[in-house]
């Protein structure tokens, strides 16, 4: 009997193959030692999904998407890990055991599991009132909006009609008053209870698992109150993680080809643009978007279209969101808004038609930061040009290669009359100089973050992948892991290394256990490594394993420098000395060996 719910986990994966389950959703068909499928998380004609039987996990070449069993069944249930391993545990026909140390986290699952249900419970509340004759002010407002029957009913709009008939419901329904409370519905003043969300119309939040964790809520009067009144932060519901639409458009994603995600500002842009036929739109419900808005836009499309009101502070919202979205790696463009006139009441003026035109039409984010950046300088006066150049070209510099950085110096050239040799050089010098800012510690936390990838990145994963997929060229070097810079790549050296003492074979789905893949990149790439004909081979592997040392030696090397200018202990100074002369002996060593 398992003692743990990992040891449970375990048990269940290795009663339930891949194949089979995932037969039950979609039909696969075997060609080698792989089998295909038309993806279930996007729409797609030619099959690119695949699963592997030996390994116990699939791949979307599509969509990009990788899990196991329990991942697969999450995403087509739209459940929990919970659930997923009842319903996995299920058809291996094993009962879950009740396990002591998770009564802790079965309480929270089960305060969840009531905070989901009473927000519902809530939703539909609100929604059928919007039959009744007092929903009046809200009928005429969607009226106003001209937001047919299918928007109200896709975005589950409601409305309330009061400080108490909520409350009056939900007790009905067996609900206590605190569980209203905590799921952020009703607050309490004086010892009395009201809905926080009186007489104002609805807008449920419902994730992307289809629960409902909140709402949005608008007046529909002149009344001294804030427009929007948005649930405050809960166990379900965190306003930094919540994109509004985005459980519409993964299920457009599974009926389509979605070729981009246009982010707009608020809700009633979304949902005029849904009632228009634009299906693709999400918002961030006023909050500044996050990281983790980015990453979530990034499990669903690699290009985004930020497409924010044109004024002032849509400009603000529009800068400051795109370093965020770069940053996770989207291809981003950029739509500004004619000023005075945002994404809804233009699709209702001109139509979805001429809107689409305008979002065809968008500009790739760096020539929009050019182009913001020569509206904001003289350009007709000396200084305005050379402080234009120098921000231009720390926009430029993020891009990864040569060609696309060509693209822009050229627009640069243009706006300035500077020649491209001049601004070669000094986009040279802007790299060069960051280069000598940067500390050691900056080099080895994000050494595998960075966006541009460079020779260091991709030996990890070529390395690491070889080990990882058991290739016969590749070997366990003690040199390997001493010059891995991060804590989750040596954490994957340290489980094949384990493997290969214990007599085992690595298996690939086990890193779904140890790590969150979807959010992890270069896990994830390592995972689905694609072996070409030219580096799978043990020439390959050994150029790779020496790029990866070099590497590490060589900011150990400067590491090692940095204390010693730092200390002015002589004993200390001695050891340092030390640790550089074995360090660069083994720098010379490998140097020889050419």
């Amino acid at each position: 009997m398992a003692n743990s719910l990992e040891e449970f986990k375990q048990k269940v994966k290795e009663s339930n193959d891949i194949v089979s389950v995932v037969s039950k959703y979609v039909t696969l068909n075997r060609k080698g030692k792989t089998w295909w499928a038309n993806c279930p998380f996007h729409y797609e004609k030619t099959p690119s999904f695949a699963v592997n039987e030996q390994e116990q996990y699939y791949h979307c070449f599509g969509c990009g998407v990788s899990g196991d069993i329990f991942n697969f069944v999450q995403h087509l249930e739209s459940c929990e890990f919970m659930d997923a391993l009842k319903i996995l545990a299920d058809n291996a026909g094993l009962k879950i055991p009740e396990f002591g140390s998770d009564i802790k986290n079965e309480a929270l699952k089960k305060e969840k599991e009531q905070l989901y249900n009473v927000l519902r419970d809530a939703a539909l509340y609100y929604y059928h009132n919007l039959n009744l004759p007092q929903a009046e002010p809200a009928i005429k407002y969607i009226q106003k909006r001209k937001l047919n029957n299918d928007a109200v009913k896709a975005f589950a709009i409601g409305y309330s009609l009061g400080w108490n008939e909520v409350i009056d419901y939900l007790k009905k329904k067996g609900y206590s008053l605190d569980i209203m409370q905590k799921a952020g519905i009703v607050e309490q003043k004086d010892g009395r209870y009201y809905d926080v969300y009186a007489k104002r119309l609805i807008f449920p939040l419902i994730n992307t698992n289809d629960n409902v964790v909140g709402f949005s809520a608008r007046i529909l009067d002149d009344g001294n109150y804030a427009k929007y009144r948005n649930t405050a932060e809960t166990p379900v519901f965190e306003k930094n993680n919540m994109v509004y639409g985005l459980n519409l458009v993964k299920k457009l994603k599974r009926t389509e080809a979605l070729n981009e995600i246009i982010i707009v500002e608020g809700q009633i842009d979304v949902i005029s643009l849904y009632r228009n036929g634009v299906k693709n739109a999400v918002a961030c419900l006023g909050t500044a978007l996050t990281p983790n808005h980015a990453k979530q836009l990034k499990r669903y499309c690699d290009k985004v279209v930020v497409c924010f009101d044109g004024d002032g502070a849509g400009k603000k919202a529009t800068l400051r969101s795109l370093d965020i979205l770069v940053g996770a790696g989207l291809d981003v463009y950029v739509l500004n808004m004619p000023v005075g006139i945002d994404p809804d009441e233009y699709v209702l003026k001109f139509g979805a038609d001429e809107y689409l035109k305008l979002i065809s039409n968008a500009k790739y984010w760096v020539e929009y930061l050019i182009g913001e950046y020569a509206s904001q300088f003289n350009l007709s006066k000396a200084e305005g040009r050379s402080n234009f150049v120098i921000t231009a070209l720390n926009v430029i510099k993020k891009l990864p290669s040569l060609s696309e950085q060509n693209v822009y110096l050229e627009m640069v050239k243009s706006l300035t009359n500077i020649s491209m040799d001049v601004l070669r050089r000094d986009l040279e010098d802007i790299d060069n100089a960051k280069a000598t800012k940067e500390t050691v510690s900056d080099q080895s936390e994000n050494a595998l973050s960075t966006t541009r990838e460079n020779a260091y990145v991709k030996a990890v994963k070529f390395v690491m992948a070889a080990l990882l997929h058991k290739k016969d060229y590749a070997t366990m070097q003690s040199d390997i892991k001493e010059n891995l810079l991060d804590s989750d790549i040596q954490k994957i050296y340290e489980y094949i290394e384990t493997c290969k003492q214990n007599g085992t074979k690595p298996v690939i789905s086990h890193l779904f256990d140890m790590f969150d893949v979807e959010n992890n990149p270069v896990i994830n790439d390592i995972i689905n490594y694609n072996f070409t004909q030219a580096n799978d081979n043990e020439v390959g592997f050994n150029d790779c394993v020496k790029v990866l040392v070099v590497s590490g030696l060589n900011i150990k090397q400067t590491e090692l420098h940095n204390k010693f200018n730092e200390t002015k202990d002589l004993s200390e100074r001695r050891e340092i000395t030390k640790q550089l002369s074995q360090v660069v002996k083994k720098l010379n060593d490998i140097k020889n060996k050419k």
